[in-house]
């Protein structure tokens, strides 16, 4: 082996064992996104909240608040434009142990979607955020989010995957992209209610290849939703969903988590 590629492997090796801080989703809004937006004119608004019932109990960073017994309130109004774009927002909120309640900071954001009446096999949008949030949240302060949306439900199964892209845009590792997926599987009873799992991760900068595992985010929830039958009775026009989550290294900043999003359309 040359000296040349010997001091790239040992760079990139010394790179992957080096520590880095754990690589957290969003925690102000754990959901997987599918390709639904409000009517035309069409008002609505959401609230979710979550609240980690083990976690860590330092911050990532110095200043940041520690997740442990940590809740995050988020409303989100929404607005539809047109058949394929809807913009909304987001007011944020966090109440901890020793700090009381925060404020959050805000995110704008617009979610475009290709119209149903193209009768795709699956459904396709992009849904774009822009964010200030504070340093005792989050590292990065202004940020941006580019989530790809694709999903498939026949009415009884559904499934979504979100391959999130989101950057900070200012700070040290402005401009560079960090993967987070997401991702959804659930069975609608038919009953008016569909229970599934959901799963969330944060692997870390692209740039660097990725984190270790350990230094990873990984997370699975237990999830329960409203939903209208197959052929579109028990549709009370109210969104719910609940769910239990279990971090699965290290890295999470939750090992164990509960949330909700209760919305309406108006």
């Amino acid at each position: 082996m040359s000296p040349k590629i010997r001091f790239l492997v040992l760079g990139f090796m010394t790179a992957m064992l080096l520590p880095r801080p754990g690589l957290a989703v969003d925690r102000f809004e754990i959901q997987v996104y599918d390709s639904d937006v409000a009517e035309p004119g069409q008002f609505g608004v959401e609230l979710h909240t979550n609240y980690t019932l083990d976690g860590k109990r330092k911050g990532d960073y110095a200043g940041q608040i520690a997740p442990h017994h940590a809740g995050h309130i988020t409303l989100e109004p929404a607005l539809g434009l047109t058949e394929f774009l809807e913009l909304g927002g987001y007011v944020q909120m966090l109440v901890a142990p020793d700090v009381g309640a925060r404020y959050g900071g805000v995110k704008l954001r617009a979610k475009f979607v290709v119209p149903e009446r193209l009768q795709l096999p699956v459904h396709l949008g992009l849904n774009v955020e822009v964010g200030l949030v504070p340093h005792s949240m989050e590292q990065s302060g202004w940020a941006n989010e580019f989530r790809p949306i694709l999903a498939w439900t026949d009415g009884v199964w559904f499934a979504g995957v979100n391959p999130i892209f989101g950057y900070a845009l200012t700070g040290k590792d402005a401009f560079r992209p960090e993967f987070e997926p997401c991702g959804k599987l659930a069975w609608n009873t038919q009953k008016g209610f569909a229970i599934g799992a959901e799963y969330y991760s944060g692997l870390g900068l692209l740039s660097e290849g990725l984190a270790t595992l350990k230094d990873q985010e990984h997370i699975v929830f237990a999830t329960v939703d409203l939903a209208a039958a197959k052929d579109g009775t028990r549709d009370t026009g109210w969104e719910f969903n609940f769910g239990v989550g279990r971090g699965l290294t290290s890295g999470s900043s939750a090992t164990w988590e509960v949330k909700s999003i209760v919305g309406r359309g108006f």
